[in-house]
């Protein structure tokens, strides 16, 4: 009986370490899931709402509402992804202690008012961005465009 209680004692003991660690994993994703989605997931809808839009905005309206439907789906899903998958690498790579301080400058109201003129689409800041990354890009699409193999050119109209 005595052996029988030593070893409940010893596996409870050994359990202990592990229930904790246990816990504090879920403690850090359960705050790294809070702070992805504020500050991540919150950018990446702001954006993706606005292209959305600016790509069905030519389209007719059954057309767009389809579209918006559609793609709105899968983003969704992809969030799901991007926020299971982002919260459980910053638990892995942060302390409890180190997530709960990220997640109070993410809730600090002058860091709240910055984060608000980033990501307003009718702010100076959002157009000088906007402007300067739209060059960027355009820039390396007409380098891109330069290396590649220039298409044969068509036969002249009653050239043999």
């Amino acid at each position: 009986m005595t052996r029988i209680l030593a070893s409940l004692m010893l596996t409870t003991a050994l359990m202990a370490p592990l229930s904790a660690r246990a816990d504090d994993m879920s403690d850090r994703v359960t705050i790294a899931k809070d702070l992805v989605q504020k500050t991540l997931i919150k950018n990446l809808e702001t954006g993706f709402t606005g292209a959305l839009e600016k790509t069905v905005q030519p389209m007719p309206e059954e057309k767009a509402d389809a579209v918006r439907k559609e793609v709105r789906a899968e983003f969704d899903k992809q969030r799901e992804v991007m926020i299971d998958g982002l919260s459980k690498a910053y638990a892995e790579k942060f302390s409890l202690d180190e997530l709960k301080h990220l997640s109070g400058i993410y809730d600090d109201k002058i860091y709240q008012k910055f984060q608000a003129i980033n990501s307003d689409p009718a702010s100076t800041v959002t157009v000088i961005s906007q402007g300067a990354v739209t060059k960027i890009l355009n820039m390396l699409a007409i380098a891109s465009a330069g290396d590649k193999p220039a298409a044969p050119m068509p036969p002249m109209p009653g050239a043999k």
